[in-house]
């Protein structure tokens, strides 16, 4: 700001005063002009009488090295004398301006550039009683010899007005600058300092606000979290516990002998059963904390997204003919830019609860359709359904709406968690509709 300041008070200063030395010099160029010709009218009337009285024996009382040229000029041009020059060196004057004028009008003047002198020189002429012409001229300063005699006088004033403008500009952005550094950026509103900085300290406030709801946001969603992660840590602890457990209970009555040899198969199939449950569920987790972190390896690709919803219902058409639940497909053949493992997953665990949550004799259509701009699939059960209040957290890990029967269901509680991290990996959107009894349908729509 100071550089700026002080950049324009120095032009200013330096055009004002360019200005106004133009002005003065031209006012005392023109001043002086006409000074002159008063002192050679006068002049030239003093020694015209003094010719018309002595002749030019008149001249030798004269200190001519100290006085004007004095020139005199017959009535057909030629000169006679000149007190400078010599008459041989001199051309007709009969053409000169001041010279016309004298014949015509008795006296002339004019102002112009000297070839014989080599500077411009101002002229008055006068006619004498026997038809010549005495003319008196002197060497006239010009603009530029006017500004060479001055040039001293410009210099200390540039150099005043430089040193001027530099303390101004320190002074004046000093002032301008120490209300603004001295303004509260917490309470801009407090003190209006400029009107001009209105718009400014506006934004300041809109800022505080903007960076105090983001700070409880964050903090909230740092609560939030925080306690999702206690959560979590305590639902993994107890579903890694229970599996465990019972596989360390069935070990230890092995290697204890208290189990008859023909009871070995079943004891060894509960291990087995329970060691599936544990890679099922650190499966389930590995995944999550992929998406979570969106480390999926796979890139995205172009997939039929019906071709994959085929491939995932032929997987659990056993399980669905084991709970006697029928699986019905519709639509019509839609690609997407997806990561197909991904959508594997999201389609195998909305069907699997699916057919986990249904009815005995139940049904669950599964159906691919184009729905404006979105790509969607939709699966749908005749199932128990959902309550109201419980359809905000299903999505949530480990969550179950029935915990009493999580055991008999089986599952690992991460299984709609995955189908919501995959749809915020592909900006998907979930919606879900159940009621009690009368089953659920979730959607899942992919731009």
């Amino acid at each position: 700001m100071f550089k700026k300041i002080l950049k324009g008070i120095i032009l200013t200063a330096l055009t004002v005063l360019a200005v106004g030395i133009s002005i003065i010099v031209f006012v005392l160029q023109d001043y002086y002009t006409k000074e002159y010709i008063n002192e050679l009218k006068s002049e030239a009337i003093f020694i015209a009488r003094g010719i018309e009285l002595e002749g030019t024996d008149f001249f030798d009382g004269i200190d001519l090295e100290n006085s004007h040229r004095i020139t005199l000029i017959e009535p057909d041009g030629t000169v006679t004398y000149d007190s400078v020059v010599d008459v041989t060196m001199l051309e007709n004057h009969l053409n000169r301006q001041e010279v016309k004028e004298a014949l015509n009008n008795e006296t002339g003047e004019s102002v112009r550039y000297s070839t014989t002198l080599s500077q411009k020189t101002v002229y008055y002429a006068v006619r004498l009683d026997n038809g010549e012409v005495l003319r008196i001229s002197t060497m006239k300063y010009t603009i530029w010899a006017l500004l060479a005699d001055m040039s001293h006088i410009f210099c200390i004033l540039i150099a005043v007005a430089t040193v001027l403008s530099v303390f101004l500009a320190y002074r004046i952005a000093e002032s301008i600058i120490r209300p603004i550094n001295e303004i509260d950026l917490q309470h801009p509103e407090v003190e209006q300092v400029y009107q001009e900085l209105s718009p400014l300290t506006g934004r300041i406030m809109e800022q505080n606000l903007l960076i105090k709801e983001q700070i409880e946001e964050q903090k909230i969603e740092h609560e939030s979290r925080d306690r999702m992660r206690r959560e979590f840590t305590a639902n993994v602890s107890h579903e890694l516990k229970t599996p465990l457990t019972s596989i360390s209970g069935f070990a230890e009555i092995i290697r204890d002998g208290l189990v008859k040899e023909e009871d070995l198969p079943r004891f060894a199939g509960n291990i087995y059963r329970e060691a599936q449950r544990l890679i099922v569920l650190v499966g389930d987790i590995i995944k999550l904390s992929q998406l979570d972190g969106k480390e999926v390896a796979a890139p995205k690709e172009e997939i039929n997204l019906y071709e994959s919803a085929e491939a995932v219902i032929a997987h659990l058409l056993a399980a669905a003919e084991r709970k006697n639940v029928s699986i019905t497909m519709t639509g019509e053949p839609i690609k997407v830019m997806a990561v197909e493992q991904i959508v594997e997953e999201m389609i195998y665990n909305l069907v699997d609860n699916a057919i986990k949550y249904n009815k005995d004799g139940g049904r669950v259509t599964v159906s691919v359709n184009q729905i404006e701009d979105c790509k969607v699939i939709t699966v749908s059960d005749t199932g128990i359904g959902i309550p109201k209040k419980e359809q905000e957290r299903i999505f949530e890990r480990f969550y179950r709406v029935n915990k009493s029967h999580s055991k008999e269901i089986g599952g690992t509680g991460l299984g709609l968690s995955i189908v919501k991290h995959g749809a915020m990996y592909h900006n998907a959107v979930i919606t879900v509709e159940s009621e009690e009894m009368m089953g659920t349908k979730i959607t899942v729509s992919f731009p």
